[in-house]
């Protein structure tokens, strides 16, 4: 991965880069490779595993390449064919559980490559001890999903005296890191005639109304529940996709205030929210949901499954899918095609279409000569990236006794 050149270093549209490395115990064999200027990272397969390898990157204008970078080392894995070894993902610290009558306070330190992970599953699940089976059976684990500040966690409407499990753990888009593990029992219930009257749970808060404040982020705020006899002392927010019916989804969230900035959401996507007050050692029923969407973004990838098809020779089809993540709705499709790749984007031929439409006739192309296409989608907010550029190249053959045959060759 890598940061593109300042307007004022490159000299130009950067419109390419090259990519060098090489073993370092070969460093005389030096493999090179291309890739487009609005590319930022490129993944170098078919290594050799557990070797260290040297590599570096240069830009390139239409003119030719820039001096290169320096080179940067880097070691391979041992295992690296297997892909769920590639990343190494350590368990939380600290793992505290704080157990009462009905309820666990869970507290932990972050994974020691927490800037690696995307947050946090919780699980939890209760064990009794079977004398017949003459060892352990384990009942239904319930696991949550937590956002990447979560550092502790609330587990009510546990059993009293019984043992539970409890497993917290980092996870990437990718794979789930190593638990750190809690076993212990909640507390026992204390004999009745001697228990102080019960304090009935907090009611839920009121006047609930999100506010999307950006494309990966929504405003919370609440009122304080009108009528309880219970301290408040924070709230407890509860994050999931409108409609969804994965428990793994499902993040929640602390607040000791009235309001709380939800961030890392998916741009233009709908949230179902609702708030939980809070109390000493007891906690009330959530409110009712609200909904609310975050806003529009660039979309993140490029139209999908670019097909080019000669139609006769002098035009082509292109036909695309739309962006595996659009971020809003498409409102517009810019194809670029030229006989020389190594032009700026600006300097290209640019055909624009609705976002509606998914394939297009490009007419007037000159016969004998080798085209390349590249697609980019806009919404409302701004441009993607394009796709990988894609060729065509068409010549038209003269048949003696039957007129013109189009011959195609990809």
């Amino acid at each position: 991965m890598w940061h593109p050149l300042s307007s004022q270093h490159s000299r130009g549209a950067v419109t390419r880069y090259r990519i060098e490395y090489s073993t370092l115990d070969q460093l005389d064999t030096v493999f090179s490779v291309e890739v487009g200027g609005n590319e930022t990272q490129f993944t170098l397969r078919e290594l050799q595993p557990n070797q260290a390898y040297r590599l570096r990157i240069a830009a390139g204008t239409g003119i030719g390449f820039g001096v290169p970078s320096e080179w940067a080392q880097h070691q391979t894995l041992a295992d690296y064919n297997h892909s769920d070894q590639t990343m190494v993902i350590f368990a939380p610290t600290e793992l505290k559980v704080r157990a009462k009558v009905s309820t666990l306070n869970v507290t932990w330190h972050p994974s020691p490559n927490h800037t690696l992970v995307s947050g946090y599953k919780l699980s939890c699940r209760e064990v009794e001890a079977d004398e017949s089976a003459n060892g352990e059976r384990t009942m239904q684990t319930h696991t949550i999903r937590l956002r990447k500040k979560a550092r502790y966690h609330l587990l009510t409407g546990l059993v009293p005296d019984r043992q539970y499990e409890v497993k917290i753990w980092a996870f990437t888009k990718q794979i789930d890191g190593a638990a750190a593990v809690w076993k212990g029992r909640t507390e026992k219930a204390h004999d009745r005639t001697s228990w102080p009257p019960m304090r009935p749970p907090p009611l839920p808060p009121t006047s609930i109304q999100a506010t999307a404040n950006s494309s990966t982020s929504i405003w919370l705020r609440w009122e304080k529940p009108r009528f309880s006899n219970v301290r408040i002392i924070n709230y407890t927010v509860r994050c999931s996709p409108a409609g969804t019916t994965n428990a793994s989804l499902v993040s929640y969230h602390t607040s000791s205030s009235q309001e709380i900035l939800l961030g890392e959401l998916k741009p233009f996507t709908r949230y179902e929210l609702a708030v939980q007050s809070n109390g000493v050692d007891v906690v009330g029923p959530f409110s009712g949901t609200v909904e609310e969407a975050t806003l529009s973004d660039r979309p993140f990838t490029p139209p999908e499954e670019l097909q080019l098809s000669a139609l006769d020779s002098s035009s082509v089809l292109v036909s695309w899918r739309p962006p595996l993540e659009p971020n809003g709705i498409i409102i517009s499709y810019k194809i670029l095609y030229s006989s020389n790749i190594s032009q700026p984007d600006h300097l290209w031929n640019n055909l624009s279409q609705d976002g509606s439409i998914t394939s297009v006739e490009v007419q007037g192309l000159s016969s004998g000569t080798h085209y390349f296409f590249k697609l980019g989608a806009s919404t409302e907010v701004g441009s993607g990236p394009y796709s990988l550029v894609k060729d065509n190249y068409f010549t038209a053959v003269i048949h003696m006794c039957n007129g013109i045959i189009i011959k195609v060759s990809k």
